[in-house]
């Protein structure tokens, strides 16, 4: 396809920002299930979940046939959100696609995936929104959270690669690195000193907490309500402070 990621990023922001000014979007958080309904008017349909069998295992249930939005009464209101976006990304990627000079239906889904991919954060977290909010919340990402209350921290988190200040930001589950990406360089799944130190006293006290060694500044925070100890950390090389 003859365009760069960077023209897909461009399309999708404007498409995303124009969305929510119609829909009268001016200040977090981003109800994508009212948005869904209310705007778009793609369908929400709530389906129980599945039986067990006798071995207590769930038997497969089909997914209804439907274009439009499928809940279970058991999601949170977080996976209710995502689901609700999820659902406003594909109706989405036609116009991405035509704004790009692709025929809609000419795509893989791989791509198609890749697009609702770019799409899902950006509407619950807007570009705009999220750089308002850096100003009273600075890079604390629980206190972001807390203003874009429909996204999971670690989505709010990772939204932090997408602006222009350079960071490293890490997921580590029950002490292992799931995740780990920065917007400047290319980094592996090896946290710096002063990362591992920060995840360490996070994880012992369940606390934010800050560490500055070896020319590195870590920020970390314990993520609740998790089936597993999930820390998160975003860390800056002092250089580029």
């Amino acid at each position: 396809m003859d365009f760069s990621q960077d023209e897909l990023l461009e399309v999708v922001e404007r498409l995303v920002a124009g969305l929510l000014e119609r829909a009268g979007v001016t200040a977090p958080p981003v109800d994508a299930l009212r948005l869904a309904e209310n705007h778009l008017g793609i369908p929400v349909e709530v389906v129980e979940p599945a039986e067990e069998d006798e071995s207590g295992r769930r038997r497969p249930r089909p997914r209804p046939d439907t274009a439009g939005i499928v809940l279970s009464p058991n999601m949170t209101d977080e996976e209710e959100q995502k689901a609700a976006a999820d659902g406003v990304a594909r109706a989405l990627v036609p116009d991405v696609l035509r704004k790009l000079g692709v025929a809609p239906g000419a795509e893989n889904k791989a791509f198609a995936a890749h697009v609702r991919g770019l799409v899902v954060p950006r509407l619950l977290i807007p570009t705009r929104l999220l750089r308002a909010a850096l100003r009273d919340c600075k890079y604390d990402v629980p206190a972001l959270q807390g203003v874009f209350s429909t996204a999971r921290t670690e989505t709010v988190a990772l939204r932090l690669l997408d602006l222009d200040d350079p960071c490293v930001v890490s997921v580590v589950d029950d002490g292992v690195v799931a995740t780990r990406r920065s917007n400047r360089f290319p980094v592996a799944k090896t946290l710096e000193p002063a990362e591992q130190a920060c995840h360490d006293r996070v994880a012992e006290l369940e606390l934010p907490h800050r560490v500055r060694d070896g020319g590195w500044t870590a920020h970390g925070w314990f993520v609740p309500g998790r089936p597993f100890r999930r820390i998160i950390l975003r860390a800056v090389r002092d250089d580029d402070v």
